[in-house]
This record gives structure tokens, C-alpha cells and sequence, in this order.
């Protein structure tokens, strides 16, 4: 299903503005209805979304410089905008439509729109899929899309949060570190294993030394990624990594307790946001014989 685009909250008639992306909107939902014959050619070849995909992002950028031959246009937008349909060269709003129409044709059942959003490389029009962005351009992230969608939500009423519980704050952070990590040699597998293991120490399964080192490469990586989304990132990925730091002190406690039969037995809790884990810590005993505070090496660990 083709949505109104995500408001962006600037200036009416500016492209970023969902006057502009409406009109263009409009066209996209024209084509659609029409069953334009482009259109459905490119939704028979393709097959599939992904197909579709990796087509867009095979071609050439081609910027709108205004040129007055080129078109059609939306005069609605200011400056002009230049809107082709199936381009061989074209820039991120006419790709961003293309995708919209011919995917429509392909799947209709995901909630589709527009979106244009500041990026780390200048502003950027992209389609946003049941509310996440679709990446048709090499040379921009799913992080810095991702990022810049939270960014605007975060300025409207009832905004929505990063991540609720613990397990969402761990799956949060391993999403975002698994797109830097393929620069990695085994990047992809270690965020995975990471994940893996912090799930599992929620309940009360321990770690080894490979896992501490995969989580402290996890949260390093996330830690960079996560400042895309303001002041909001670096201050979960700061939290976990006290929390989990502390589920290891508290271990390394617990394992001084064996030999030390006086010594206080007080569990080690984990809160995030208003939850508790109090995981069984008599099989967290080899996280304390881990050398160095988890929190304290993750900027190492990632080198």
C-alpha cells in the first residue's frame, strides 16, 4: 500500500517537505493505478523486491541540475524536480519513486512511502517500508537512514523509544554493529555470536572467554554506529555495557564466595530501562576469571 510521506517537519515546497514528496507521491500512485505498462513490464521481469533492488542500485547516479529539457517535472517541488520513471541514470528521488511503483506491483501488502532525511552525505530521498528504509543507494547505510527516521520521530508527539526491553536492546545493538562488521574478517559471525551469548546470559548461561571478546567487538562497533541516532544511542549502548560490566563483577564476586564462606552472596542484577534480570549466578563463574572489565575494553576489543 502506497502512505502519505513521513512528515519531516520544514519548510512547505522545499523538497524535504511532504508537499513536495506528495505531488510526487501522487504520480507514483497514478502509475500504480494505471497499471502502467513500464511499470508492470519491470514488476514481471523482476519477480521480487530484491531483485528490484539490486537493479536500482546497479545504475549511475545522474543529479537534477535543472536543465529544462529534461523531464517530465513536478513543479510542485522548489526547485523543480525531475521525476523519470525506470531511468538508467537518475538521482535518489527518481529511484526512490521507481522502487515505490514497481514494488507496489511485485507485494502490496507492505505500507510504502517517501521519506527525505539529512544523512552523513547530504540530504537523501529514500522509500521507508512498514518503517524501515529501503537502501537503493550504495553509497548510503541502512544505520544513517535508520538513524535519520528516529531522529524525525523523535521530534513529534508520542515518539517512539530506541528499544523497551533488554532483549530488544541487545537485538537494537547487534543490528546496528552487523552492517560496520562485514569490514571484518568473521565481522558478521562475531555480532552474531555475540547476540547469541548475551541472550543467553539473561538466563543464566555462562560466558567464555570467545564470547566476552565477541561482545566487547559488538558494543565497540555499536558504540560508532549508535551516535547516528543523537544522544540517544551512545547513551544505551553506555548502559548495556555498564550493565553487562556489572553482571561481571558481580560474578567475579560470586566466585570469591565459593572459597571465601563469609563473604556476602548478594545476585548480581541487569537493569535496562525499567527491567530486571536477575540471572543464576553460580554458572556465571568464568566471567569473573575474564581478565579486565567488559565495559572497559570494548574501544580495544574492535581493533
Amino acid at each position: 500500500m502506497i502512505a502519505v510521506p513521513l512528515h519531516t517537519n520544514l519548510h512547505p515546497g522545499e523538497l524535504e517537505d511532504d508537499h513536495c514528496l506528495g505531488a510526487i507521491t501522487e504520480e507514483i500512485a497514478g502509475w500504480v493505478r494505471d497499471r502502467d505498462p513500464e511499470v508492470v513490464a519491470a514488476a514481471q521481469r523482476h519477480g521480487s523486491l530484491q531483485s528490484l533492488i539490486d537493479d536500482i542500485r546497479s545504475r549511475s547516479h545522474h543529479p537534477d541540475n535543472g536543465d529544462p529539457s529534461e523531464g517530465p517535472k513536478v513543479t510542485t517541488c522548489h526547485p523543480v524536480q525531475r521525476l523519470r520513471k525506470n531511468p538508467d541514470e537518475g538521482n535518489c528521488v527518481e529511484f526512490a519513486a521507481w522502487y515505490t511503483a514497481v514494488a507496489e506491483m511485485i507485494d502490496p501488502r507492505p505500507v510504502r512511502r517517501l521519506a527525505t532525511a539529512n544523512t552523513p552525505n547530504g540530504l537523501h530521498t529514500f522509500p521507508v517500508e512498514d518503517g524501515e528504509p529501503v537502501i537503493l543507494d550504495p553509497y548510503q547505510s541502512r544505520n544513517a537512514l535508520a538513524a535519520a527516521l528516529f531522529r524525525q520521530a523523535a521530534t513529534m508527539r508520542n515518539a517512539t523509544t530506541l528499544a523497551r526491553t533488554p532483549e530488544q536492546t541487545i537485538g537494537w545493538l547487534a543490528e546496528i554493529a552487523e552492517e560496520p562488521a562485514c569490514r571484518f574478517r568473521d565481522g558478521t559471525l562475531r555480532v552474531r555470536n555475540a547476540h547469541r551469548a548475551l541472550l543467553a546470559l539473561f538466563v543464566g548461561e555462562p560466558l567464555c572467554l570467545a564470547d566476552a571478546k565477541d561482545i566487547a567487538f559488538m558494543l565497540a562497533l555499536a558504540e560508532r554506529e549508535a551516535r547516528l541516532w543523537g544522544e540517544h544511542g551512545p547513551r544505551v549502548v553506555a548502559t548495556t555495557a555498564r550493565a553487562i560490566d556489572k553482571l561481571d563483577q558481580g560474578a567475579a564476586e560470586q566466585w570469591k564466595a565459593k572459597t571465601t564462606p563469609c563473604a556476602a552472596r548478594n545476585a548480581p542484577e541487569l537493569r535496562i530501562g525499567g527491567y530486571t534480570l536477575r540471572p543464576d549466578t553460580a554458572l556465571l563463574g568464568a566471567l569473573g576469571r575474564i581478565g579486565g572489565r567488559l565495559g572497559m575494553q570494548v574501544g580495544i576489543e574492535a581493533l
